[in-house]
C-alpha cells in the first residue's frame, strides 16, 4: 500500500476503477507518508486522519455500488487559508489560532461534493503574506532540501504534494503563490484566470489580485481539479459565469500540431538564472518538435507591473487588516514590517497603479493576436537558501522578496491564466520551472501545451530524494 502515495489522482482512479487499489487504501499509504515524513517538513498544521478514514470507507462502498463521483476518494490537500466548516482555519496566523468556521468555502464544498478525502490543513505564509519562515507556525523546508525554502505562499500544499502525502491540493495565488512552490518542488500548478474560481471562504490577502487554484503532480490532475472547483458561486461577486469546459477532454491527444508559442524577448528573461533559461529554452524545443511554431513577443509594458502588482497589493492588504490593526505585535515577523509600510500607499498611488494595470493588459492582447500561449520563466531560480534566500547573478543579489515574483506578478495584474510545469532539475538536483501562459478563460490551451510536454519528457515524475529515502 505505501506505493499508492506516489501515484497521481488520475492513476489512483484508474485502479479504483478497475478493482486493483481501494480509497481506503490509499488513505492509509499517503498518511503513512506523512507519518515518516512530517516532523522533518512541517507542512501539516491540522491532520485529520480519522475524518479522512471515514470518508474513504464512503468512498469504497460508492465504487463498490457504481456511484463514484470524479474525486472519488482521492486524497488532497488544503491550504489553511481556505474555510472549512467545524475544522479549524489558521490562516497560518496566531490571531486565528483557534477560529472555527461555520461554513466551508465554495471550493471545499465542490472537493467534498465530487468525492475528494481531505487530508490536512497545510502550512502557509501568514495570511498568505508574511515572511519566508513562518515565525508562529515554524520554518517550512523544501522536500528536495531540507536547508532550502518551499516558497510561499502556499508552502504546505507545494512541500505536501511533492512529499507524496497526496496527490493533488489547493493553493492560493495573489503573486505567484501557486507558481512559486511549484516551480521549486517539482509541481505542476496553475492559477487560472481571474474569477474562474470562486474565493468565497478564502482569506483574502488582495481582492483585486487574489486566485485560488490547483497544485499536482501532473496536468491531468490539474485539468481534472479545475473542472470540479471552476464556475460561479453568489458568494464571489467577481466570478466569472462563463462556462466550464471538460479540460480533461481535450488531454486525450498530445498534439502540438499549429499550435502558435509566443516567447517575450524582454522582461521575463533579463534577471534569470542560466540553468533556469537553459531549461525553458529545452522545453520550448520540445514543443516546437512536437509541431509547434515559435514566434517571438514583445511586451513593452510588462516591467511596470511589479510597481503596479506591490502598489495593489498593500494598499489592499493595508485595507483588509485594519480591523485587527492594534492587534500588531502578534502578526508574522514579516507583517509586522508590511502593515506599517502599507499604510504609506496613498489614495493616488492605488488609483493610478489600478489605471496602468490596463497598459499592461493591451500588450498581451496585442501578443494574443499571433499566439495562443507564452512560455517563461516560472521561478527566476531554483529554491534559495533560508540562510540565502536569493541569488547571485554577475555579482548582484537578488532577494527572494524583492525579486522572484517578477515573472509571475504581472499575470496577476492582468488576470491571465498561468500555469507552472517542471523544466527539469539543475545540475545540483533541483527542480526548475517554467510557466504556460494563455487567454483569458482559455486555461485549455495551457494544458495542452503542458500535455505536450508531459508527454514527451519526464521532468515531472522526478521524486525527492527524501521520498525515495522513505
Amino acid at each position: 500500500m505505501t506505493e499508492l502515495c506516489s501515484l497521481t489522482a488520475t492513476e489512483l482512479l484508474e485502479l479504483y476503477r478497475a478493482g486493483k487499489a481501494s480509497p481506503s487504501e490509499a488513505v492509509e499509504s499517503c498518511l503513512a507518508q506523512i507519518d515518516r515524513l512530517e516532523p522533518q517538513l512541517n507542512a501539516v498544521l491540522t491532520l485529520l486522519a480519522e475524518r479522512a478514514r471515514e470518508q474513504a470507507r464512503a468512498s469504497d462502498e460508492r465504487w463498490l455500488g457504481g456511484t463514484a463521483r470524479p474525486l472519488e476518494g482521492v486524497p488532497y490537500l488544503l491550504k489553511d487559508i481556505v474555510a472549512t466548516a467545524g475544522i479549524r482555519t489558521t490562516g497560518g496566523s496566531a490571531i486565528y489560532r483557534d477560529w472555527v468556521p461555520t461554513e466551508s468555502a465554495a471550493l471545499a464544498q465542490r472537493l467534498e461534493a465530487a468525492g475528494g478525502t481531505l487530508l490536512a490543513k497545510v502550512q502557509t505564509m501568514e495570511f498568505a503574506y508574511g515572511h519566508e519562515v513562518n515565525t508562529t507556525w515554524g520554518p517550512m523546508p523544501n522536500p528536495w532540501d531540507l536547508d532550502r525554502t518551499t516558497g510561499g505562499s502556499s508552502s504546505g500544499t507545494g512541500a505536501g504534494v511533492s512529499a507524496r502525502y497526496a496527490p493533488i491540493g489547493i493553493g492560493t495565488d495573489t503573486g505567484g503563490s501557486i507558481r512559486d512552490p511549484s516551480s521549486f518542488c517539482n509541481l505542476t500548478g496553475i492559477k487560472p484566470t481571474y474569477g474562474r474560481v470562486p474565493r468565497h471562504g478564502v482569506m483574502p490577502l488582495a481582492w483585486s489580485l487574489d486566485h485560488a487554484g490547483p497544485m499536482t503532480r501532473d496536468v491531468r490532475d490539474a485539468a481534472l481539479m479545475l473542472e470540479v472547483i471552476a464556475g460561479h458561486h453568489p458568494g464571489d461577486p467577481m466570478s466569472s459565469r462563463q462556462p466550464v469546459p471538460s479540460y480533461s477532454s481535450a488531454l486525450a491527444d498530445a498534439d502540438a500540431s499549429g499550435l502558435r508559442v509566443g516567447v517575450p524577448t524582454d522582461w521575463f528573461w533579463d534577471i534569470v538564472d542560466p540553468e533556469v533559461k537553459v531549461a525553458a529554452d529545452r522545453l520550448i524545443s520540445e514543443l516546437e518538435a512536437a509541431g509547434a511554431v515559435i514566434k517571438p513577443v514583445a511586451l513593452p509594458h510588462a516591467h511596470l507591473s511589479d510597481a503596479i502588482g506591490w502598489t495593489v497589493m498593500l494598499a489592499e492588504f493595508g485595507s483588509l487588516h485594519e480591523v485587527t490593526f492594534d492587534r500588531l505585535s502578534e502578526y508574522d515577523t514579516g507583517n509586522i514590517d508590511a502593515l506599517p509600510a502599507a499604510q504609506f500607499v496613498s489614495a493616488s498611488d492605488y488609483l493610478r497603479a489600478q489605471r496602468l494595470r490596463n497598459l499592461v493588459q493591451r500588450d498581451f492582447e496585442a501578443a494574443f493576436e499571433d499566439v495562443d500561449v507564452l512560455v517563461v520563466p516560472g521561478s527566476i531560480s531554483v529554491a534559495p537558501r533560508f540562510d540565502e534566500m536569493g541569488m547571485t547573478l554577475d555579482g548582484t543579489f537578488y532577494g527572494y522578496i524583492e525579486h522572484y515574483l517578477r515573472t509571475m506578478f504581472v499575470f496577476n495584474v492582468t488576470g491571465l491564466p498561468a500555469l507552472s510545469i517542471p523544466s527539469g532539475l539543475n545540475a545540483a538536483g533541483l527542480p526548475m520551472g517554467v510557466q504556460i501562459v494563455a487567454r483569458p478563460f482559455d486555461e485549455a490551451s495551457a494544458f495542452r501545451a503542458a500535455r505536450v510536454v508531459q508527454s514527451r519528457t519526464e521532468f515531472h515524475s522526478a521524486e525527492p530524494a527524501l521520498v525515495r529515502g522513505a
